[in-house]
C-alpha cells in the first residue's frame, strides 16, 4: 500500500475529535433519557405530584426553545463554541445535583423541580445549538453527512438504553440519585472537550445594543425563510415533528388501554422502535447513494406516515397484534432516523459558517416549539375522537411533510448530499 493510498483513507476517516464529541453526546443523552423518567417521578413519588404538576414540571422543561432559542443562536455565533459547551454542561450537571442533595436533606419541593427544569431546560437550548454549530468545526464538509449518520445511531442507542438504565436506577435505588446519574453524565462530555481539536470559526463584529442583538437574531430567520431548499426541508421537519408529537400524545393510552397491553410489553415495543432508529441511521447513507438526497428525503417521510398507521389498524390484543405494532413503530423510527441523517446536513451546506448558530436556532425554534402544540392538538382530538382516530389522522398527516420536499428544489437532487456552498 503507497503512502498516497494510506493519505486516501485517512482522509474518508471522521476524525478522533468526533469519536469524542460522540462518545460524549451519547453519555448525556443516555443521561438525559434517565432524568425525562426521574424528574417528574421525583416529583410523583416524594412530593404527591398530580397531572397538572407533572405537567407544568414538563412545560418548564421546553417552554426555553421558544423564549431562548434565537437569543442562543446569536451567543453560538459570538462565542467559541467549546468554552459556551462546557459552560452549558457544567450549569446543567450543577443544577441536577442538586435535585439529590435536596432530596437527602429532606428539603425538596415543587418549586425547586420547576426551577432546575427550566435552567437545564435552558442550558440544553444553548448547548444543542452550540453542539450542532461546532460539528462542522470538527469535521471536514465531505464527511458531514457520513459523521449526521454516527450521532444519529447515537442519539438512537440512547434512546433505546436510557429507559431501561432509568429503570434499574429508579428500582434500585431511587429517582433522585437517578437524576445524579445525569448529573454525572454531563461531567464525562465536559471533560472529554478540551481534548476535541475545532477550526476556528470567522465572527463578525457584534453589537451590543438590543436592536443589535435583535438584528442579528433575525438574520438567520431571513437566511432560512429565503433559502428554498433550507425553508422546504425546515416545513417539513416542522409538519413531522407536529405530527408525531399529536401521534405520541396518544400512543401510550391507545397501547395500554386499547390493545391492553401490559408495562413490560409497551416497553418492548418502544425498544423495537428505538431499534429501528438504529437501522434507519446504518441505512440512510446506502440509501441516498441508490437513490440521491430527494428521493431519500420523500421516502423517508412516506415510511414513516406508513409505520404511523400500522398502530392504529391493529384493533385486538395478541402476539400477533403485538408483533404488528412493534414492527410498526420500527418502521416509523426507521424512517425518522434517515430523515435526519441527511436533513440536518442541508443547513451546513447552504449556510454560511458565521451564521450556523443562528440558523440552527431558527430551525430548533420553529420545529421544536411546534412540538408541545402537537401534543396539546393530539390530547385535545384523542378526547374528542378517540385514540384510534387521532392515531390514525396524525400518521397519515406524516405525509404532508413530503409536499414541502416534492414543491422544492430538493425534490430535482439526485446526489447523496449537497455540496457546500450550494445555492
Amino acid at each position: 500500500m503507497t503512502d498516497q493510498d494510506v493519505k486516501g483513507k485517512t482522509a474518508h476517516r471522521l476524525p478522533r475529535g468526533f469519536h469524542l464529541l460522540l462518545t460524549g453526546q451519547t453519555v448525556s443523552l443516555i443521561g438525559s433519557a434517565v432524568t425525562y423518567l426521574a424528574l417528574p417521578l421525583t416529583a410523583i413519588d416524594l412530593l404527591h405530584a398530580g397531572p397538572f404538576e407533572t405537567g407544568l414540571l414538563l412545560a418548564c422543561g421546553r417552554a426555553p426553545y421558544l423564549v431562548c432559542g434565537l437569543p442562543a443562536g446569536v451567543l453560538v455565533d459570538r462565542l467559541p463554541h467549546r468554552p459556551l459547551l462546557m459552560s452549558a454542561n457544567t450549569v446543567m450537571a450543577v443544577a441536577l445535583a442538586t435535585v439529590p442533595v435536596a432530596a437527602l436533606l429532606g428539603h425538596i419541593s415543587l418549586l425547586h423541580l420547576y426551577l432546575t427544569a427550566a435552567v437545564v431546560g435552558t442550558a440544553t437550548v444553548v448547548a444543542d445549538v452550540a453542539y450542532l454549530s461546532c460539528v462542522p468545526t470538527v469535521v471536514s464538509p465531505d464527511l458531514l453527512v457520513r459523521a449526521q449518520s454516527r450521532l444519529e445511531l447515537g442519539q438512537s442507542l440512547a434512546v433505546a438504553l436510557g429507559p431501561a438504565l432509568a429503570g434499574w436506577l429508579i428500582g434500585t435505588f431511587s429517582a433522585p440519585t437517578a437524576i445524579f446519574a445525569d448529573s454525572l453524565s454531563f461531567v464525562v462530555a465536559t471533560a472529554l472537550l478540551p481534548y476535541i481539536a475545532m477550526r476556528p470559526v470567522h465572527r463578525e463584529a457584534a453589537s451590543g445594543t438590543l436592536s443589535g442583538l435583535a438584528s442579528e437574531a433575525a438574520e438567520g430567520v431571513r437566511f432560512v425563510l429565503r433559502t428554498a431548499r433550507l425553508r422546504a426541508v425546515t416545513l417539513a421537519t416542522a409538519t413531522l415533528v407536529f405530527s408525531y408529537n399529536a401521534y405520541a400524545a396518544v400512543l401510550l393510552l391507545y397501547l395500554t388501554g386499547r390493545l391492553g397491553l401490559s408495562a413490560g410489553a409497551t416497553g418492548a415495543v418502544i425498544a423495537i422502535g428505538a431499534a429501528g432508529g438504529v437501522a434507519g441511521a446504518l441505512a440512510a447513507q446506502p440509501l441516498a447513494r441508490r437513490l440521491g438526497l430527494g428521493r431519500t428525503l420523500t421516502a423517508a417521510l412516506l415510511l414513516s406516515c406508513v409505520g404511523a398507521v400500522i398502530t392504529p389498524s391493529v384493533a385486538t390484543a395478541g402476539w400477533g397484534p403485538s408483533l404488528c405494532v412493534a414492527l410498526s413503530q420500527f418502521l416509523l423510527w426507521a424512517g425518522q432516523q434517515i430523515y435526519n441523517v441527511h436533513q440536518v446536513p442541508i443547513r451546513y451546506a447552504l449556510a454560511p459558517a458565521a451564521l450556523h448558530g443562528r440558523v440552527n436556532a431558527s430551525i430548533r425554534t420553529a420545529v421544536w416549539g411546534l412540538a408541545p402544540l402537537g401534543a396539546l392538538l393530539g390530547g385535545a382530538c384523542g378526547a374528542w375522537l378517540g385514540t384510534r382516530a387521532t392515531l390514525l389522522l396524525s400518521g397519515a398527516a406524516m405525509a404532508l411533510a413530503t409536499v414541502w420536499i416534492i414543491r422544492s428544489p430538493l425534490r430535482t437532487v439526485r446526489t447523496p448530499h449537497l455540496d457546500p456552498g450550494t445555492s
